[in-house]
């Protein structure tokens, strides 16, 4: 009897589907019935991936841009090497006059064009992807927003107002997982009005929950399953007084990361130890799982990628999951696109 299945799906389970199926970031696999051994198999393709990041571009924050130029490699070279289809924007925390105070009257900051994801290149590249030539070079454009931009930052309302910004419609695909990276010394006062009002206790202050909800309904989806915000911020009060002294500790953007299962990163760490955090945070989040069609023995499992047998660990290899009857790959044994997984197994019962 041959049997067809919905196999791999990226984060949380969508459900076995006799025939066909289709999800998001799926593929179809085969389980055929030889005795008492099962045999599963599946071509791996990677969950999509859109990346936003949202740069304070302040008078603080040059060496802060420099350094997200310069180690973006830490960032960008697992899914690279693994094939994935990803889109990368950059926004800024001041996108959000465009938006709110559009019709303000405040000259040129308060115009639908402050929401365009910006780009350092000509002509102009407003949204990366693997296909880009020179992709490092292109963000390292990009990311260098400068630092002439409002001391009101507002990174929560910003990346609001920059994917619900017209300019920037596509760039979000509904079957891909949404990063949101923030990046700034300061904290988030996102609230109704204008003026700069950097109260906690102010009435018009935004939730921070109000901002999750808005990434599901953008999103039809669930947090770290779906979308997550990861942040590069100021963590603790030994960071503070590392810089400047003026900023202020990022307690609303660690709430945030907290809510969508996000990466928290201090912004006076080493970049290249920042950014590789986040990726590999996201990594795991869009990791590959494939369910099984049948209950199996745990101890009989067999787990090859590209016909090489994979050793089961928590770093580089597999485990069963036995709430979801789902298989997980970690780390090296994460396949590159359109590599073939064949999973065996005794099944726990032949009836």
């Amino acid at each position: 009897m041959t049997l067809t299945h919905l196999t791999r799906i990226p984060s949380i389970m969508f459900g076995l589907l006799l025939g066909s199926a289709c999800e998001k970031g799926g593929s179809g696999f085969s389980v055929l019935s030889s005795t008492n051994q099962f045999e599963q198999t599946s071509t791996y393709v990677p969950r999509k991936l859109d990346v936003l990041f949202v740069v304070d571009n302040s008078g603080s924050m040059q060496s802060s841009q420099a350094s997200l130029a310069v180690n973006f490699p830490s960032f960008i070279n697992f899914f690279k090497t693994k094939g994935y289809d990803f889109k990368i924007a950059v926004t800024t925390t001041d996108a959000y006059y465009g938006d709110q105070f559009v019709n303000s009257g405040c000259g040129s900051l308060c115009s639908l064009a402050q929401t365009r994801f910006r780009s350092g290149v000509n002509p102009n590249v407003f949204t990366i992807d693997r296909n880009t030539a020179n992709l490092e070079s292109v963000f390292a454009a990009n990311v260098n927003v400068g630092t002439g931009g409002s001391g009101d930052e507002r990174a929560f309302s910003s990346f609001r107002a920059a994917l619900n910004s017209s300019l920037n419609a596509g760039f979000h695909r509904s079957d891909a997982y949404l990063s949101v990276v923030i990046v700034s010394d300061e904290e988030d006062f996102s609230h109704n009005t204008m003026f700069r009002d950097e109260s906690y206790t102010q009435p018009d202050l935004h939730s921070v929950a109000s901002y999750k909800t808005f990434l599901q309904d953008f999103t039809s989806g669930v947090a770290n399953s779906d979308f997550s915000v990861s942040i590069i911020a100021v963590l603790d009060e030994a960071c503070r007084l590392t810089l400047s002294g003026g900023q202020k500790i990022a307690t609303r953007y660690m709430q945030l990361a907290d809510l969508t299962g996000g990466s928290k990163n201090s912004i006076c760490n080493s970049f290249d130890q920042v950014l590789n955090n986040v990726s590999q945070t996201l990594a795991t989040q869009t990791q590959p799982q494939f369910v099984l069609s049948r209950r199996p023995v745990p101890s009989s499992l067999r787990v090859m990628v590209g016909g090489v047998l994979v050793n089961e660990s928590l770093t580089n290899g597999w485990s069963y999951d036995a709430v979801s009857n789902s298989v997980l790959l970690y780390g090296g044994a994460v396949p590159a696109s359109g590599s073939i997984v064949t999973i065996n197994f005794d099944p726990a019962s032949v009836n």
